[in-house]
Formats: structure tokens, sequence, C-alpha cells
């Protein structure tokens, strides 16, 4: 069989290059990547195996204050008690007590103010126990509810 020029056809044309990554969708993805908190077992496991330092080296882009917080959470995680180095004139029956307040009163300041202690104080133990605190609401009626608990609670320990 011979075949005529007018019989001859052009190759099929090559496949298309696949769809290139936008320069923007590939930053956010890394940045999603970037930015993910790290697991705080895997954190307080390195600070355990090679020291704090080790731990905010590896996670560098975080503040040395999260690392911190990450290796509290961790230890509340894994071991379930404060770390032996706390320097804190409360027993571990007040910050069971603390504890028991913030749940109460639907929130932490409620909670300070009711048993006398700074926020701050009230915010670390909860992560060192690993409790998640309640968000009081910003509505109106809410925070009225909220002061009325407050006062509540006040009156029955006064008494």
């Amino acid at each position: 069989m011979q075949l005529s020029l007018f019989d001859w056809s052009p190759p099929p044309p090559p496949p298309a290059p696949p769809r290139a990554v936008r320069r923007d969708e590939a930053e956010r993805s890394m940045a999603a990547a970037l930015h993910v908190s790290p697991d705080p077992r895997r954190v307080y496991a390195l600070a355990c195996s090679h020291g704090f330092d080790a731990a905010a080296e590896r996670y560098g882009w975080l503040s040395r204050d999260a690392v911190s917080r990450l290796v509290s959470q961790g230890r509340a995680q894994t071991v379930g008690t404060r770390s032996e180095r706390v320097r804190r004139s409360l027993t571990l029956a007040d910050e069971q007590r603390v504890i028991d307040a913030v749940l109460e009163l639907g929130g932490i300041l409620y909670a300070a103010e009711a048993l006398g202690l700074r926020e701050d104080m009230v915010r670390t133990i909860l992560r060192e126990r690993g409790v998640d605190y309640p968000r009081a609401s910003g509505r109106r009626q809410d925070a009225a509810a909220a002061r009325a608990r407050l006062v509540a609670f006040m009156a029955r320990r006064a008494a």
C-alpha cells in the first residue's frame, strides 16, 4: 500500500504541560504549613530529652514564651501535674479550687476577682492543668448574670 502526499497528517500535539502552581497559592500553603502550632507533647518530650534551649531552637519561629507555654501544656497532657520547679504559694488543693471557681463562674476574670488572685496566675494554673477555660460572653445580659454569680460565690465564700 502506497501513501500519497495527501494521506499524511501531522503528529498529535504534545500533551499540555501541567499547570504551574501560582505563586500566591504556593506561598499560602507554605505559610499555613509553617505556622501550624506544634504538638505540645512533642515539644515537652524534646525539652525533657534535650533541654529547653533545644526546643526553643527547633521551633525558632515561636517566641520563647510560646515554647514555654507549649512545654507546660505538653507536661499537663503527658504527666497531668505541674512542674516541680514551680514557686507558688498555692497548694494543689488550692489550685483545684481555682479551676472549680473558673468553671463555676464561667470566666477567668470573675474567678480571679472572687479568689483574690491575678488573672495571669489563674491562666497559668489552667494551662498547666490542661484545662480549656470558658470564654465569657460579651452580651450585656450574660455579663449581668456572671456578676450575679460572682456576688453569690463571694457571699458563700465569706459565710
